[in-house]
């Protein structure tokens, strides 16, 4: 059986070679990744696992990673147990598992490649939509400013509230989850050449049980390639929940690039017929690009926070006393976790490539007002 077994993983230990030249040939091939990939294979995997995963009332996502994690613990205490019995040579003993572990590590890598990895190397949203980030005037991002400002003011107002004045999320995870399906075949439905998200509005984002850990984790969404599933933390301030749920559907739909998430997730929110989505879209929006002001002119950022009327206000507050709440070593960690993934998956900028929505948002703004 061992023999067996050690055969099985040598096998799968010799994709891994296989799949580094593949990788290697999709960096340098997007044309072929957008054609064979995804639009090809990855729409039809994704159909089958979404089709599985998506009516589970539960993430099984979650599952799966608390399932890995034990069985990777088991995997290094029996290692050190055979090793420290010794009743066979240390020599065969590391073979054998490392063997296995190497095993196991294709069959992840194979997994995540087929389940989505090598979106990240297809087109970019920019060329597949026509929206074209370019170098823009600081008044230009001041007023992309000062009208998300005054979206989010009027979208804030009759919104239901707690105790504290700051908004509740008045539905069920069920009944967001499919608010932000129904939200990508608005989008499609308001921009007929963005037919990109049919995957996006057969998905139903799964509430994660484990949630205050994520946050712990700095974490306020997951997509998961294995099983398709998109995983959104709900221990968070409400009004961050639709928008991670936009988001994770984005990825869903095959952008795996951050900045482009983010953007579809805004576009996505502000199409919805669900007003908490609306604002949420919105209220996040403010954050990224008043982020961007703030960092090149402080001054003209505070002029535009003027106008934030009062619940706007007291929901910024909440959502910063949250995160800084939650805020640990082990979070700075994950963070650099993180940052490492997105450059190994050809995101040069790491976790800075989030602030990179701005950009889209300004090239949508300049559509909608002819400015270019």
């Amino acid at each position: 059986m061992k023999k067996k077994v050690n055969a099985v993983c040598a096998v799968l230990c010799g994709l891994l070679p296989v799949w580094g030249l593949l990788v290697l040939l999709a960096r340098r091939s997007p044309d072929g990744v957008e054609r064979w990939y995804s639009q090809g294979f990855y729409p039809v995997w994704a159909r089958a696992l979404i089709t599985v995963t998506s009516p589970l009332p539960f993430s099984l996502a979650e599952i799966l990673v608390i399932g890995a994690t034990l069985l990777a613990v088991w995997w290094l205490v029996s290692f050190a147990r055979a090793l420290w019995k010794g009743d066979r040579p240390r020599r065969g003993i590391a073979r054998d598992y490392l063997l296995w572990g190497g095993g196991a590590c294709s069959v992840v890598l194979t997994l995540f490649l087929l389940g989505g990895g090598f979106n990240y190397y297809r087109h970019t949203f920019t060329q597949m939509s026509g929206l074209a980030p370019v170098a823009s005037p600081l008044e230009e991002l001041e007023s992309l400013c000062r009208e998300l400002a005054a979206d989010a003011n009027a979208l804030r107002e009759g919104l239901p509230e707690d105790a504290a004045g700051v908004t509740l999320l008045a539905q069920s995870h069920q009944e967001m989850a499919r608010a932000a399906a129904a939200s990508y075949h608005q989008l499609m439905e308001d921009q007929p050449d963005w037919d990109y998200f049919q995957l996006s509005t057969r998905c139903l984002p799964k509430a994660v049980f484990f949630s205050e850990a994520m946050s712990y984790m700095e974490i306020v969404g997951v997509f998961f390639p294995y099983t398709d599933e998109a995983n959104v933390n709900i221990h968070t301030t409400d009004f961050d929940i639709p928008f991670a749920a936009c988001h994770e559907l984005a990825h869903i739909s095959g952008f795996m690039r951050e900045d482009e998430a983010n953007f579809l997730a805004y576009a996505a929110c502000r199409a919805s017929e669900d007003p908490f989505f609306r604002y949420s879209g919105a209220a996040t929006a403010l954050i990224h690009a008043g982020n961007a002001l703030y960092s090149k002119d402080p001054d003209r950022y505070f002029q535009v926070m003027e106008g934030a009327c009062d619940g706007l206000r007291r929901d910024f507050a909440a959502s910063s006393a949250y995160y800084q709440s939650h805020h640990t070593s082990f979070g700075e960690f994950s963070t650099k976790v993180n940052d490492t993934y997105l450059k190994v998956n050809s995101q040069p900028q790491g976790v800075a490539t989030y602030g990179r929505m701005v950009d889209l948002l300004l090239a949508d703004y300049r559509v909608r007002h002819g400015l270019d």
